[in-house]
């Protein structure tokens, strides 16, 4: 098993590739400015051994940075669901593995808020991962 390529930003991970319209209205969501200005530090990631994992297998590719760390706190997954459900919600992923948090799913809109957000520490994972409605779904505060 290989590792994924190095990010200098926070992947976005795509692991279906049988639905092209929605890769690419879910690429234009995450890369446009938020209502208040801000854009998401992200990197989409395509690469077809990637096609039907699930976001552990994914996390698993990539490889810790010294001692222990990922280089990025999470990663964002557009799987199967979020190619076919009409949110498009992506699976978030934690990579800290200081925090104890499982993942959940986001419409693409809140990528660049939980992005933004981690990568300036003014929020942690826990917080966008309670945040999420009863379906799992984060779509703002």
């Amino acid at each position: 098993m290989t590792g994924l390529p190095e990010t200098w930003s926070v992947p976005v991970v795509r692991a279906d590739f049988d639905h092209d319209r929605a890769w690419q209205w879910i690429v234009r969501e995450i890369g446009a400015a938020t209502e208040e200005g801000f854009g998401g530090d992200v990197e989409f990631v395509e690469d077809r051994t990637l096609a039907g994992l699930d976001g552990f297998a994914i996390a698993a590719r990539y490889l810790p940075a010294y001692p222990c760390e990922y280089r990025h706190p999470l990663l964002f997954v557009v799987d199967l669901v979020a190619m076919a459900a009409p949110e498009h919600a992506l699976l978030v992923v934690n990579l800290n593995t200081g925090v104890d948090a499982g993942p959940f799913r986001t419409v693409p809109r809140q990528v660049q808020a939980i992005q933004n957000n981690l990568s300036l520490a003014n929020m942690d994972y826990v917080d966008f991962e309670r945040a999420a409605n009863p379906d799992g779904v984060f779509r703002g505060f």
